[in-house]
This record gives C-alpha cells, structure tokens and sequence, in this order.
C-alpha cells in the first residue's frame, strides 16, 4: 500500500473512474477537501472504499468567500477524523483576510485539541510563522498528527515544527526546488509523507497515474536521503493514517 496523503479527489475530472480503479488497487488517498460545503457529498462518492479518507475542509483561501461556513463546519466536526485541507495563506490575493483566516484557523485547532484523533492538512503559504505559533499555543493533543503539506517556511520555522512533532508531506514541486531539497535533507524520515496535490501538479485521469507519480517521490527522495524509504513512507503513513 502506498499513501497519497494530500490530493484534491473531488477537483479531479475522472473523480467516480478514479474511485472505481481504486477498488483494484494498492492506493490509500487522503482527499482534502476545500469547503464544508463539498464534504457529505464526497463522502457519499467514497463511502464503498476504504482506502480514501475524507477531509473536512476549510481552505485559507475561501475564507470570506461564502463558501467557510464554520456553523457547519463545526456540525460536520465530530463526523470525521480527517481535516483539511485548513491553515492560512498570507500571500497577496488573501493578505486582506489574514485577520479572519487566524481566527478560522485557531478555532479549527481548538476543536481539534478538545477532540483529539485527529489528522490534520496544514496550508501555510507565506504565513508558516503564525500557523506554527497558533500550533504551539494551543497543541496538546499527542493523538493528533498536523501535516504541513507543500512547506514553503523558512528553515528555522521548518525546525520548530519538527519540534511540535508535526508531520510534512512532499509532492513532485518540491523535488525540483532549493526549498524543498533543504526540507527533504532536514526533516527527519520518520516524519515524511507523500502527497501529489493533484491536480494542481499535475491533471490525473487514472489512479495508475497517482502510483506512478507516487513512487517516483520515493525514488527520488530515497536518492536524495541515501535511504530506502519505501519501507518507511509505508510505515509513517500507517502510523499517522490509522483512523
């Protein structure tokens, strides 16, 4: 089994063919949603498949749009022990709700707190400072596990995340950056993941397509850390994954 552990399902164009295929295959996708809104009805497509785990989403970047309906997010709260994708994004097309984004994101993580179980997608596009202090503030939770997908933060942020025991999970994007070689050289392998963030990184029509990819990030990370990860992404991912 290997674990996407950050896609977009629900955005892909072949989205019933690709949970179909996924019946007959060694796939385990954790499908970020975006919206409260998007969430029961993705579950419905999913409920037959075992191996997707569906999040509830609140994205930083609909924040203000009328799609963040935190009421509803809330009900929805209990029913799920995935969230995300949810966080913050301080570049300039949302830098105007930086102030409601914080508030959103610190409400999400305090419920996450007083619940418990819960594994999180963490967005922190140019606002990695503030999420890991709103993280610091409030974790206490040794049962959940905070992913930060795509980590774009400085090395310092990077290291005091590590120390908040959180998680990171890298995509195709990354292996091609300075950024992201320096967070694959300095992230400790028990805490890596795997994502594609499809189809953002790339349009999939088949989930043969999503494994390919997959293993490719093994191969290139294992090359990069002189390491054998595929043992060890499949155990990361079983142990953050268990719900």
């Amino acid at each position: 089994m290997i674990y996407d552990s950050h896609c977009h399902l629900d955005l892909m164009d072949n989205m019933s063919g690709i949970i179909t295929e996924m019946q007959n295959s060694d796939i385990s996708l954790f499908a970020v949603g975006t919206t409260p809104k998007a969430y029961d009805r993705e579950v419905q497509f999913c409920r037959n498949n075992p191996h997707i785990k569906v999040g509830l989403g609140m994205h930083p970047q609909l924040i203000s749009s009328g799609y963040d309906d935190m009421r509803l997010f809330k009900a929805l709260f209990e029913r799920s022990h995935y969230i995300g994708e949810v966080g913050l994004d301080f570049s300039k097309e949302y830098i105007q709700t930086k102030e409601t984004q914080m508030h959103a994101f610190r409400d999400i993580v305090k419920l996450c707190e007083q619940c418990g179980e819960k594994v999180v997608s963490v967005h922190s596009l140019k606002s990695a400072n503030v999420a890991i202090e709103i993280l610091r503030e409030y974790k206490t939770q040794t049962s959940n596990k905070y992913i930060f997908h795509w980590f774009t933060g400085t090395k310092s942020q990077l290291e005091k995340a590590i120390q908040l025991g959180c998680y990171f999970s890298i995509n195709p994007r990354m292996l091609k950056t300075k950024k992201g070689l320096e967070i694959i050289n300095t992230v400790p392998v028990e805490r890596m993941l795997l994502e594609t963030d499809a189809p953002f990184t790339f349009k999939v029509q088949h989930i043969d397509e999503i494994e390919k990819e997959l293993k490719r990030i093994v191969l290139k990370i294992s090359e990069i850390v002189k390491t054998d990860m595929t043992d060890l992404f499949y155990e990361n991912s079983r142990e953050v994954f268990r719900y």
